[in-house]
C-alpha cells in the first residue's frame, strides 16, 4: 500500500497536529486563529493504527462513528476541525479514513464483525457505502462475488506502481484500457474500427470510476460530489460544508449560493454509493430528502449516486414541489467529464485522473 513513508511508526506526526506544516496551501477557514490548511493529514498507516485503537476489545461502532471517532485520536486542536467545507481538514480527515476502512476489509484485517451499524433495513449489497450489518457468510460470498482485475500492464507499456489495494487494482485495469486504446487510436491501419473501439473504451471507463467510487467508500464520493456541485454551480456558491455524520439527517452536504440581486438560497445534496450498477436507489431514499427539504424550507435538493434510480423514484422526483434533481451513473459520469472532476485528458483521450483518486489528502 502507498503510504507517507515519514511516518513509519504508525504515529500522528507532531507537524500534522499541534504545530502545524507550514508548507501546507493556506486555504483552509479560520476558527479562533486557526487555520485548518497548516495540518496534514497522517499517514495512511496513522490512520490504520488509530481505526485499532478505537476498536480495542469488543467494541463494534457504526461506520460513521467509527471515523469520528478515529478523527479524535489523530490530535489535531479541535479548533482545526471546525470547518467542514470541502477542502478543510476535516473533509480530507474523513475521505482518508474511509478508504482506509475499505483498504482494512478488502485485507481482512477489519472484518465486519468490527462494525455496529444501524438496525433500518436495506438491501445486503449496500452493506460497505450505506452502513448496515452484515454477516459473515454474506461478506464472505460478497467478497467473491466482487471482481478484482488484474494489475497488468500492455506490452508495450510502462508499468506504473498502484497501491496493492481494491482501488488500487481498478486504476492499475483502468490504466490498461487507456494504454490498449492508445496505441488503436495512433494505428492508422485500425481506423475503421476505431468507433466501436472508442465506445467500448469509454463503457469501460464508466465502470471503472464506478468501481473506484466504490472503492474509495462513501465519504470520498461525498467529497467528489461537493467538488463536482462547486465547479456547476461556480463563483455563485458563497458557503459549501459537508455535513455527513451520525446526525447527519440524511443530509450530506449544502451549498449556499447568491444571485446577481444579492438573493441566498441553499441546495442540499445526497450521495448515495451502491456496490453494483444494478443495485438501484429505492424511492424511500428520495422521500427522506424531500421531507429534509420541506422541513428546512430549502427549495434545491439533489440526489447523486454512481448507480440507477428505480423507475419510481425517478416519477417522483419528477413531480415533486420543491423538485429534487437525480443524478445517477450515466450523469454522473458525463459531469465528472465535462467539469473535469476526476477524469483528465490524456493525449487527448479521457481517463481516470489517478492522483484525484489517490492522493485525497
Amino acid at each position: 500500500m502507498a503510504e507517507n513513508n515519514n511516518n513509519r511508526n504508525g504515529k500522528p506526526q507532531i507537524k500534522n497536529g499541534a504545530n502545524g506544516a507550514k508548507n501546507a496551501e493556506h486555504n483552509g477557514a479560520s476558527n479562533n486563529g486557526v487555520k485548518s490548511a497548516e495540518f496534514k493529514p497522517p499517514s495512511r498507516a496513522a490512520a490504520e493504527k488509530a481505526l485499532l485503537s478505537v476498536l480495542q476489545g469488543d467494541v463494534k461502532l457504526e461506520r460513521k462513528s467509527l471515523i469520528l471517532k478515529s478523527i479524535e485520536t489523530y490530535g489535531y486542536p479541535k479548533e482545526a476541525l471546525l470547518d467542514r467545507s470541502c477542502e478543510s481538514l476535516l473533509t480530507k480527515l474523513k475521505s482518508l479514513t474511509g478508504i482506509v476502512i475499505n483498504d482494512m476489509l478488502d485485507k481482512k484485517t477489519l472484518s465486519v464483525e468490527n462494525r455496529l451499524y444501524s438496525a433500518e433495513e436495506e438491501e445486503s449489497e449496500d452493506i460497505a457505502a450505506e452502513g448496515k450489518p452484515l454477516s459473515e457468510k454474506s461478506a464472505a460470498k460478497k467478497r467473491r462475488r466482487r471482481k478484482k482485475p488484474q494489475n497488468h500492464a500492455a506490452p508495450d507499456q510502462k508499468t506504473k506502481a498502484y497501491p496493492d489495494t481494491g482501488l488500487g487494482k481498478v486504476l492499475s485495469e483502468a490504466d490498461k484500457k487507456f494504454a490498449e486504446f492508445k496505441k488503436l487510436k495512433s494505428d492508422t491501419t485500425k481506423a475503421a474500427s476505431l468507433a466501436d473501439a472508442s465506445q467500448k473504451y469509454m463503457s469501460h471507463l464508466k465502470r471503472h470510476i464506478v468501481s473506484a467510487i466504490n472503492e474509495a467508500g462513501g465519504e470520498f464520493f461525498e467529497q467528489l460530489s461537493m467538488k463536482l456541485l462547486l465547479a456547476i454551480y461556480g463563483k455563485s456558491v458563497v458557503k459549501n460544508e459537508l455535513t455527513a455524520g451520525p446526525d447527519d439527517n440524511g443530509i450530506d452536504g449544502i451549498l449556499t449560493i447568491r444571485d446577481a440581486f444579492g438573493f441566498e438560497e441553499k441546495v442540499y445534496f445526497q450521495s448515495k454509493t451502491k456496490l453494483s450498477e444494478r443495485k438501484n436507489v429505492s424511492i424511500k431514499v428520495a422521500r427522506e430528502l424531500l421531507g429534509v427539504m420541506r422541513a428546512d424550507r430549502v427549495t434545491k435538493g439533489i440526489l447523486i449516486t454512481n448507480s440507477t434510480f428505480v423507475k419510481d423514484t425517478k416519477l417522483f422526483a419528477a413531480k415533486i414541489t420543491p423538485p429534487l434533481e437525480l443524478v445517477d451513473n450515466t450523469r454522473l459520469f458525463a459531469l465528472m467529464r465535462g467539469y473535469k472532476i476526476g477524469i483528465a485528458d490524456a493525449d487527448g483521450i479521457p481517463r481516470i485522473d489517478d492522483d484525484f483518486f489517490l492522493n485525497i489528502t
